[in-house]
């Protein structure tokens, strides 16, 4: 270990510090749980001159044993229009859609109603299936952004407070939070 440090002070490599749970790695079971801050971000006087204002997250532990690093250079307020020049476009049907019971509810509903076969028939039920589609996706986003917020906050409480008591509710936990980011990445 004396021969690392060394290397740092002759690179000039300073501990860049962090923001979040004190550990960095954890292994071991719920009777025998290790925790050490093992991963460290470093950075000489050159890049703290480019990046004053840098900062250091350990991230929550999600499928691996090290918690993730996140280096912010940027201030929040720079990101603050981010995003916000989108405009509505055409209607996309989303390929995660198929795997819910509602979308096939929906488009039943909107293909048998009374309208004729006609091209201008076929045309309506189209606007129509669309729109629908439209207002439950963006009510079922809703339910499943609220979802992984609970799961996200219930997730980072225990994962604050991590022992060998709750190790496996974390585990759960984590299980439940991956497989809500997974559906929501799909839509």
């Amino acid at each position: 270990m004396s021969n690392f440090r060394e290397a740092l002070n002759y690179c000039g490599l300073a501990d860049l510090g962090y923001r979040g749970p004190k550990f960095t790695w954890c292994r071991g079971k719920a009777t025998n749980l290790v925790q050490e801050r093992l991963d460290r971000m470093l950075g000489n006087s050159e890049w703290m001159d480019l990046f004053p204002n840098s900062c250091v997250h350990h991230l929550n532990l999600r499928g691996s044993d090290h918690r993730p690093l996140l280096v912010e250079l940027l201030k929040a307020d720079e990101f603050s229009n981010f995003g916000k020049s989108w405009k509505r476009g055409r209607f996309h049907f989303e390929e995660a859609w198929v795997e819910e019971t509602e979308c096939s509810n929906i488009i039943k509903e909107q293909w048998s109603s009374s309208r004729t076969n006609s091209l201008d028939g076929v045309a309506g039920k189209l606007r129509l299936c669309a729109s629908d589609l439209e207002s439950w996706n963006l009510e079922s986003f809703r339910r499943l952004k609220l979802q992984v917020r609970k799961a996200k906050t219930a997730f980072d409480r225990i994962d604050k407070q991590l022992s060998s008591h709750n190790w496996k509710e974390h585990q759960r936990l984590e299980k439940v939070l991956y497989a809500l980011r997974y559906k929501e990445e799909r839509y």
